[in-house]
């Protein structure tokens, strides 16, 4: 790209009248930096590492900047997450890259099924990391984010991820579905019933773009509805070893409608709802316990499924690693 051209890209000003007319790549590294290179300098990273290796530009927002070699291009722009999007835009366009949107659960399940590690790149991350990825990316490679005003601002014309087809469910437990798709069976994936909208969204991405998946890598939605088998002594167990878990969920609207599910599909089990004493959250027929200190529920005792308005990292310090003890058979919806 010619310097000209990059300045006008990100609405920048050319501060110098360098010797060189252009630049092959960018990067935010120094360590990266190679000879020709644009360096977007950030405060953090080391600009004269960056010059002293080559870099034909540098791109920054700072006021205050000593211009160290005039026989590069030095350009500032007023904003540098601005000029990261329009420098996202045009090299989106420019490689063929496919821009697609997915939910947090539907990204989740893609991110851990798919086989398929080239040419498909999963944006969650800053700007930055994002702009790492785009750069590094493909031809005709494909990007999914759960993130819509971020996708707005760098692709506007991305597309979101729909269900078109349905599975047929052959059997399932509270956590895990057995089920047939496109003549192909599946014992005993771990996704909840409850989230098989997401799955069938997941699976219609893999057959549409022909990507390679395999179910069997999936371990639940962490967060979501993510069970964690203990004893009575809140002892962490093998899965399915035991008839008491506790069931993280970080999204207050899933909350209530897994805590819906259950109601329905767990009618023989004791059911406890421990969210923080700051939420306020009421469901009829729901037994509701608010705590200050996780430890708090380890007072409670006589419960088959403890549901938790939080993250499983907030708690897991306070359980005792899983012990190794003969598996039973966790109990099945008819």
């Amino acid at each position: 790209m010619t310097i000209d051209n990059l300045v006008r890209l990100i609405e920048g000003e050319l501060l110098t009248s360098p010797s060189i007319s252009s630049i092959n790549n960018i990067e935010f590294s120094a360590k990266k930096i190679k000879q020709a290179d644009a360096f977007i300098y950030t405060g953090i990273e080391d600009l004269k590492e960056a010059i002293d290796k080559g870099a034909y530009a540098v791109i920054f927002d700072k006021e205050n900047i000593e211009i160290t070699d005039k026989e590069i291009a030095w350009i500032r722009v007023k904003s540098l997450k601005r000029a990261l999007i329009r420098i996202l835009r045009f090299y989106l366009t420019e490689k063929s890259i496919k821009v697609l949107y997915a939910n947090e659960l539907v990204l989740q399940i893609i991110e851990s099924a798919t086989t398929q590690k080239e040419n498909l790149l999963f944006i969650k991350d800053s700007i930055y990391e994002i702009f790492q990825k785009v750069l590094h990316a493909k031809e005709n490679s494909i990007i999914i984010g759960n993130d819509e005003d971020l996708l707005r601002k760098i692709y506007p014309d991305f597309k979101p991820l729909e269900k078109k087809s349905a599975v047929n469910v052959i059997n399932q437990t509270l956590f895990e579905t057995t089920f047939i798709h496109n003549d192909k069976f599946f014992k005993n994936i771990k996704i909840p019933p409850i989230f098989i909208k997401e799955l069938e969204t997941a699976l219609d991405f893999f057959e549409s773009y022909q990507i390679r998946y395999d179910l069997y890598n999936l371990n639940f939605l962490q967060n979501h509805f993510e069970p964690v088998f203990i004893n009575s002594r809140f002892i962490q167990m093998p899965f399915g070893s035991t008839q008491k878990v506790l069931i993280f969920e970080k999204d207050k609207n899933l909350l209530e409608k897994e805590i819906l599910f259950l109601q329905k599909e767990a009618k023989w089990a004791n059911k406890k709802v421990f969210v923080p004493d700051n939420l306020n959250l009421r469901i009829s027929n729901t037994d509701i316990h608010k705590f200050k200190d996780f430890k708090n529920i380890k007072l409670i005792k006589n419960f088959h499924l403890g549901i938790i308005y939080g993250e499983k990292e907030e708690f897991f310090h306070l359980l005792t690693p899983k012990e190794q003890n003969n598996i039973s058979l966790f109990k099945e919806l008819n």
